[in-house]
């Protein structure tokens, strides 16, 4: 016996537009998929610019923290204290000491055995 269309159920009916709207389906949920990865990777990249702005705020506090924070501006207001009390150390005493930068010493490992130079050296010896 063979089959004709018209014996057919109604599965048969309803298969092509099925798969017609399962195609489509999966079409729209493809170009969705991608335009919400596109718009992850524009957040994250706005987040990543947060961060380095952070970074470059938090450097800068930093710095000016270890400035407030110096020797030179504890000795002074060590000095300004011991005007105040009468009793205070000075701040030698205390072993605070404005460092010279002109003044600086470089200590070098010595790798070898050999006689050292006492004599200034000019130009550039790296």
């Amino acid at each position: 016996m063979m089959r004709t269309k018209t014996d057919g159920n109604i599965v048969c009916l309803m298969y092509k537009p099925l798969c017609v709207l399962l195609i489509l389906a999966g079409l729209f949920s493809l170009i969705w998929l991608r335009s919400s990865i596109v718009t992850m990777t524009y957040s994250l990249r706005d987040l990543e610019e947060r961060t380095m702005e952070a970074r470059k705020d938090m450097k800068i506090l930093l710095a000016e923290r270890s400035n407030l924070m110096s020797v030179s501006k504890v000795t002074a207001s060590l000095s300004d204290s011991s005007h105040n009390e009468i009793s205070a150390v000075s701040p030698i005493d205390t072993g605070y000491i404005t460092p010279d930068r002109t003044k600086v010493v470089m200590v070098r490992k010595n790798r070898t055995a050999e006689p050292q130079t006492a004599a200034l050296r000019l130009g550039d010896n790296r």
